[in-house]
């Protein structure tokens, strides 16, 4: 069955079909004219050879005056670029008349008997040159009529036989013009349901079907369009900040939802000029007229994130979503519409790393960043991982005994083209190149080699990225290595932190459950710096936790980062789980945590990150002190 919106017909439709119906018989029309126009100019010649006086002035005339105003209409229908029905309508009658005309006027000034099979004849072309059946009813009629009235005037025989010719004439052509016309109508129906469903599926690929704004697809069809044509414009994509905790604590119904009534705020708070699409996920389009200043489109976007920011009801519970957004305009800061999306998207991310919740517009500074991020990512695509990549490893401490406990493997990088590189910055890069999905097994396998040189009971922690835990092949690769290794799976502890599991919180828990099965353990760097981390202590497979440096900073002097810190320490103990306490550099603090009852401590008052060949004199002199009362702040 057809869909519902094909059955619909309105007056739009009927005026569609009509013209569809003008469009399939105008060829019709013009392919019929010229060999009309041909035809009479042939009569013609022999009304001018055969007939003298007047005879040849009426029949050659009216035959000469056919074939120009067959040629007229003609050029006509061809120079035209739409037609109605009514006026191809008229064209064809036009020329069913003329055509009648010629052989009643020759059949008046020359009657001749057998000739009468004409008006046969031509009651068959009408059937065809009649645009509607009403035309071609009244052109055979017409020609019939005519038939019979002139048949009158000879034998009672011969008029018999012609009223049998006529009638079967007339039914011949009568069932030929409906045929034709019913066929016609057909092909035409079909054409415009075709065309209905072409444009419906126009419609939803150029259509967000959850939100109703214009999709992916079709915002950057308009991006094309105003670069095709020269027009500046700024490019905004706008992305929600907290809905992916929302959207996994309530489900993706109840996301969707919010989603919907964010797109109604996105509408409603749009000027006139501004338009909108959804980009995918959580991540918006919003394009506006190049000749806006920078502080104009700053202001209109820091008023559509306050609108965007305001509370919620869906299904009942009120939910809160922020925004940021980055903006990009083209040309000046953009030639073409994949540029302008890559540094609005680049402004975005910055905005989101630097100012949350704020708009960003994308400057020469940035363009300058980009370009150094993408020499960055050149050079590790081109580096050699086992040459250039090492690892340092920095102790984590017992509190209560001084001695250590297991090391964290940091990652390190020494590029031949651009030295000493950062590790938060090659780690970025590598996981938006996806060079990390190489670089993780490479230096696990170094940390486990160092490993096995260590005593049984210390472990090694090894930290994994949002771009690992998304890898369907990482569990078997880096329980293989560990086996490889030889060193048990119980030594080995992977960090892991909220950012690199909140993509998809399911799939994580299922490598982590893998790892966890195979004897390795868990734990969740910078806890309480996120949204969510305490739902994720009952969803994951975890058995330690590391308190993130930001509460740490303060602790001395800061009652509430104090506060924070003690209630997560007794959580652990009720909890069951081991507490990491990062960010350790002074005494103060470390006599602080002491009071607070801190199990395991790391950071630079117990030592920095060192090289693996320096672990066995650490261990050795840590566990000689171990018993001393300063052993940990001397």
């Amino acid at each position: 069955m057809w869909p519902d919106f094909l059955k619909r017909r309105t007056a739009s439709d009927r005026l569609a079909s009509r013209q569809a119906l003008a469009e399939a018989y105008a060829p019709i029309i013009r392919g019929f004219l010229l060999p009309c126009a041909a035809y009479y100019s042939f009569v013609t010649w022999g009304h001018w050879r055969d007939e003298t006086g007047l005879h040849l002035i009426a029949l050659g005339g009216l035959s000469l005056f056919t074939v120009v105003t067959c040629l007229l209409m003609w050029r006509w229908l061809r120079d035209r670029r739409t037609l109605s029905l009514r006026r191809i309508e008229l064209v064809g009658l036009i020329a069913n008349l003329l055509i009648y005309a010629n052989v009643a006027l020759y059949m008046l000034l020359s009657f001749q008997e057998p000739k009468l099979i004409y008006f046969v004849l031509i009651a068959v072309v009408f059937s065809t040159s009649g645009v509607t059946f009403r035309t071609s009813a009244v052109s055979v009629g017409l020609s019939m009529g005519t038939l019979f009235w002139f048949a009158s005037r000879t034998s009672e025989a011969a008029l018999e036989q012609y009223l049998f010719i006529g009638v079967a004439a007339s039914v011949v052509a009568v069932g030929m013009s409906y045929l034709l016309r019913k066929a016609l109508r057909q092909q035409v129906s079909a054409r415009l349901k075709a065309d209905a469903l072409t444009e419906h599926a126009q419609h939803l690929a150029s259509t967000d079907m959850l939100t109703d704004l214009p999709s992916r697809r079709r915002v950057f069809h308009e991006i094309d369009a105003e670069v095709e044509h020269g027009r500046p414009f700024w490019l905004g994509l706008i992305d929600l900040d907290g809905f992916k905790a929302i959207n996994d604590a309530y489900g993706h119904a109840l996301g969707d939802e919010l989603l919907e009534a964010v797109a109604g705020r996105i509408r409603s708070s749009a000027g006139s000029e501004a338009r909108f699409g959804r980009l995918g996920g959580d991540e918006f389009a919003w394009v506006l007229p190049g000749t806006l200043s920078q502080r104009q489109v700053e202001e209109a976007a820091r008023d559509l994130i306050m609108a965007i920011s305001q509370p919620y009801v869906v299904t009942g519970r009120q939910v809160h979503v922020g925004a940021t957004i980055g903006i990009c305009h083209s040309p000046t800061m953009a030639q073409g519409s994949a540029m302008a999306y890559e540094n609005a998207d680049y402004a975005l991310y910055a905005a989101k790393d630097s100012r949350r919740g704020d708009v960003l517009v994308f400057s020469a500074e940035h363009r300058l960043a980009m370009s150094q991020a993408s020499a960055l990512e050149r050079a590790l695509r081109e580096a050699d991982i086992e040459a250039e990549f090492y690892l340092q490893f920095q102790p984590q401490v017992s509190v209560l005994t001084g001695q250590i406990l297991g090391f964290e493997a940091l990652a390190r990088w020494e590029s031949p083209a651009l030295g000493q590189v950062r590790p938060d910055v090659f780690i970025r890069a590598a996981e938006r190149s996806g060079q990390i999905v190489e670089l993780t097994p490479a230096l696990l396998k170094k940390a486990l080699a160092a490993a096995a040189s260590w005593p049984e009971h210390i472990y090694l922690s090894f930290n994994l990225s949002a771009n690992d835990l998304a890898d369907r092949s990482l569990a078997p690769r880096l329980l293989s290595a560990i086996s490889s290794s030889g060193i048990a799976a119980s030594r080995v502890r992977f960090e892991i932190t909220e950012t690199s599991i909140m993509r998809d919180v399911m799939w994580s828990k299922s490598v982590l459950d893998q790892l966890v099965a195979a004897g390795c353990s868990i734990a969740l760097d910078d806890f309480g710096s996120g949204y969510s981390s305490f739902g994720y202590l009952n969803q994951l497979p975890l058995d330690t936790i590391k308190i993130d440096r930001s509460f740490i900073r303060q602790i001395t002097t800061s009652v509430t980062s104090r506060e924070i810190v003690a209630g997560i320490l007794r959580l652990c103990r009720a909890l069951g789980l081991t507490c990491i306490v990062e960010g350790v550099e002074t005494d103060d603090v470390l006599d602080v945590l002491r009071g607070l009852g801190a199990d395991v401590i790391q950071g630079y008052l117990f030592g920095v990150p060192v090289d693996a060949g320096r672990i066995p004199a650490l261990l050795a002199r840590t566990s000689a002190q171990a018993k001393e009362p300063e052993a940990i702040a001397g």
